[in-house]
C-alpha cells in the first residue's frame, strides 16, 4: 500500500495499544481484504461453478445431522441434483422444533458444526429470531463476505487506511453481551464480540477507543465518543448500513456542538481528563457550528468515501445524504440480513449488485406467485436457478445457508436488473406482503413511492423521506407525510390531490375504490425536510441501533401526529 505516514501516526504512550495493533493490521487486513475479493470476482465469471461448490458443501455439513438423518435426505447425498425435490422450501418458523433442539444441543441438529452463538434479527417487535452462527458459516461464508466487500472499498479508496484515524466504522459495534440462550450469546450480526478466534473480524481499528465495548451503548452515546475521538483527524471514510446513521451522526454533531468544542479546548471526554487540549480544532469546530447548515464535510474537509444502504426505502435518503456528505464518494453496502448475504458490491453501481454466488445456494420464484399461499397449503413449490431468471422480473428469493437453514424464503423480493457473465445483478425492492388494504385495493410500498415520486415532481420537488399509514374511520383513507423544503397547508391540499391521482392510475383497485366511495382521499401533510429522519432517530432502541431500518409503511396513523410535533 502507497500511504502517506503523517503526524497522527506517531502513537503516545497512552495509544501505544490500539495503534500497534492498527499498525500489525494494516497490512496483513488490506491484502486479506483484496484477496476475497479476487476470490468473489472469479466466482462471478463462473457462477454455475460456485453454486455447485456451494451446493455440494450444504450437503457435506448437513448429511450427518440429525434434521437430515430423520427426513431421509439421504438421496439428496448421492445425487446433489435431487436437492430441490427432496427438501421442501422453508420459512424460519417452520424450523422452530429444530432450533429449539439445537439451543440445547448447540449443534449438530441442524449441521454438523458447532454453534458458536445466535443471532438476533433487528425487527423492534415480536420475539427476536434465533438464527444459529456456526462456526463453518462464519468461516466460509460470513467472514470472507465482509472481506470482500471490504475489498472493494479498499480496491476503489485505499486511502481508508491511510492511518489510524482514516476510517470510522459505524457498521459494525463491539457491545457486552447479556442475552443468552442455554448459555450461548443472543446477539445481533452486527455486534463482533467477543472474537471467537483468531480468523473472526479482526479489521486495524478493532481495539481502538471510539470502537470497543467500554465506548456507551446508547446510539447517542456511542456517536458522541466516536466524533470526539475523530474531530480534528483526517477523517476519510465513514461507513454505515443504514443511511439514517450518517444523517444522525451531523444532527448529533450540532445538538451537542458545544460540548464538543468544549471537550476538545480543555482535553477531556465528557468532562473527564482525556488527552491533551486541542484549541486548532476547538476553533475549528465553532467555526463550522456557526454556519447554518454546515455538513459532515465542513466537519472533516478530509471525507473521500461513505457507504450504506443505498437502494429501496433507502434510497429516499439520498437527497439528505447529499446536502450533509456534499461532493462525497459512496459506495453501497451489502444486501445481507441476519439470515445471510445476498448481493456484495463490487462497484460504485448504486442501484444493484452481483448475486452473491459463493454465499448460498439461491433460487428464485416469480414474485406473481403467491408463496406463502401455496406453503400454507403444502404444495410443491417450482423453483428457478440463477441461469434461469430474466432481467427485469421481481422474485421471491430462497437461499440455503452453510448454518443449515436450507431452501429457506425469507419474504424478500428481489429484481433482476441485468445479466452479467451469467450472474444475476439484482437490488432489494421490498417484503413480500407489504402492503395495506382497506377494501382489497393492496397498496404496495412501491406503488406508493411512485405516486409520490411523480407527484412531487408535478410540482416540482424532489423525492425524500416519507411515510404512509391507513386513517380508520367512517371513510378509511390514507396518511402520508413527506419532506420538503417549505412546508404549507396550501402545498398539503395540491399533494394530496396529486398524489392520489397517481396512485389512482398504478393500482386500478384503488382508482375503483375511490370512485365508488369506499375510500376517501389521500391526505398529505408536509413537514421540513429532516423531520422524518429526526423522528425515525429517536425511536431507535438500545441493542439494535446498528441495524435499524427506516420503513416508509407504517400499520397505523399514529405517526403522523408524532413527526408532526417531534
Amino acid at each position: 500500500m502507497n500511504t502517506q505516514p503523517t503526524s497522527q501516526n506517531a502513537p503516545t504512550s497512552q495509544d501505544d495499544q490500539w495503534q500497534n495493533h492498527w499498525q500489525a493490521r494494516r497490512d496483513p487486513f488490506f491484502q486479506e481484504c483484496l484477496a476475497a475479493r479476487q476470490d468473489l470476482l472469479a466466482d462471478l465469471k463462473d457462477p454455475a461453478a460456485a453454486q455447485a461448490r456451494v451446493l455440494a458443501d450444504l450437503i457435506d455439513i448437513g448429511a450427518g445431522s440429525l434434521h437430515w438423518k430423520e427426513q431421509g435426505y439421504d438421496a439428496v447425498v448421492a445425487d446433489p441434483s435431487t436437492f430441490r425435490s427432496v427438501l421442501p422450501v422453508m420459512r424460519y418458523d417452520d424450523y422452530a422444533e429444530q432450533i429449539d433442539r439445537e439451543t440445547r444441543t448447540k449443534g449438530g441438529v441442524l449441521s454438523c458444526s458447532p454453534v458458536l452463538r445466535w443471532l438476533k434479527t433487528s425487527g423492534t417487535t415480536g420475539t427476536p429470531k434465533r438464527v444459529p452462527y456456526t462456526l463453518h458459516w462464519l468461516l466460509k461464508y460470513r467472514i470472507p463476505a465482509m472481506k470482500a466487500m471490504w475489498g472493494t472499498y479498499l480496491e476503489l479508496h485505499p486511502e481508508i487506511l491511510a492511518h489510524p484515524w482514516a476510517t470510522l466504522d459505524t457498521q459494525t459495534v463491539r457491545e457486552d453481551v447479556y442475552d443468552f440462550v442455554h448459555g450461548v450469546e443472543h446477539q445481533a450480526i452486527s455486534n463482533r464480540h467477543p472474537q471467537i478466534n483468531s480468523r473472526d473480524w479482526n479489521p486495524p481499528w478493532y481495539t481502538s477507543p471510539w470502537f470497543g465495548p467500554d465506548t456507551p451503548t446508547s446510539h447517542s452515546g456511542r456517536m458522541y465518543h466516536r466524533v470526539r475521538h475523530l474531530v480534528g483527524r483526517q477523517l476519510h471514510y465513514i461507513s454505515a448500513i443504514n443511511p439514517s446513521t450518517l444523517v444522525s451522526l451531523r444532527d448529533l454533531i450540532a445538538e451537542f456542538g458545544a460540548d464538543l468544542v468544549r471537550d476538545l479546548r480543555e482535553g477531556t471526554l465528557e468532562g473527564r481528563p482525556y488527552a491533551e487540549p486541542d484549541e486548532v480544532a476547538a476553533r475549528h469546530l465553532e467555526g463550522v457550528l456557526a454556519q447554518d447548515e454546515f455538513s459532515l464535510v465542513d466537519v472533516w474537509p478530509s471525507l473521500t468515501l461513505y457507504s450504506c444502504w443505498l437502494s429501496a426505502s433507502a434510497e429516499l435518503y439520498r437527497p439528505r445524504l447529499e446536502a450533509v456528505l456534499p461532493g462525497v464518494a459512496k459506495l453501497p453496502f451489502m444486501s445481507c440480513g441476519t439470515e445471510g448475504v445476498t448481493t456484495i458490491p463490487v462497484d460504485d453501481t448504486l442501484d444493484s449488485q452481483p448475486l452473491a454466488v459463493s454465499q448460498a445456494y439461491f433460487e428464485f420464484v416469480p414474485a406473481e406467485v403467491p408463496l406463502g399461499e401455496l406453503l400454507d397449503a403444502g404444495e410443491r413449490i417450482e423453483t428457478l436457478l440463477h441461469d434461469e431468471v430474466e432481467a427485469g422480473r421481481d422474485y421471491h428469493l430462497i437461499m440455503s445457508q452453510g448454518n443449515g437453514h436450507a431452501r429457506l424464503w425469507t419474504g424478500d423480493i428481489y429484481r433482476v436488473d441485468r445479466i452479467v457473465d451469467g450472474t444475476p445483478w439484482v437490488h432489494f425492492t421490498h417484503r413480500d406482503g407489504v402492503f395495506h388494504s382497506f377494501t382489497g385495493e393492496k397498496i404496495t410500498e412501491g406503488q406508493v413511492t411512485q405516486a409520490i415520486r411523480q407527484g412531487l415532481a408535478a410540482g416540482g420537488l424532489d423525492t425524500g423521506l416519507y411515510m404512509c399509514g391507513p386513517r380508520w374511520g367512517g371513510l378509511p383513507s390514507y396518511a402520508v407525510v413527506v419532506e420538503v423544503p417549505s412546508p404549507a397547508e396550501e402545498l398539503d391540499r395540491e399533494l394530496s390531490a396529486g398524489i392520489d391521482r397517481e396512485l389512482s392510475t398504478i393500482n386500478i383497485e384503488y382508482a375503483s375504490k375511490r370512485d365508488s366511495s369506499r375510500l376517501a382521499g389521500l391526505r398529505v401533510r408536509t413537514v421540513r425536510q429532516g423531520a422524518i429522519a429526526a423522528y425515525v432517530e429517536s425511536r431507535r432502541q438500545q441493542g439494535n441501533s446498528t441495524q435499524y431500518k427506516y420503513k416508509p409503511f407504517q400499520r397505523d396513523s399514529d405517526f403522523v401526529e408524532a413527526v408532526l410535533t417531534h
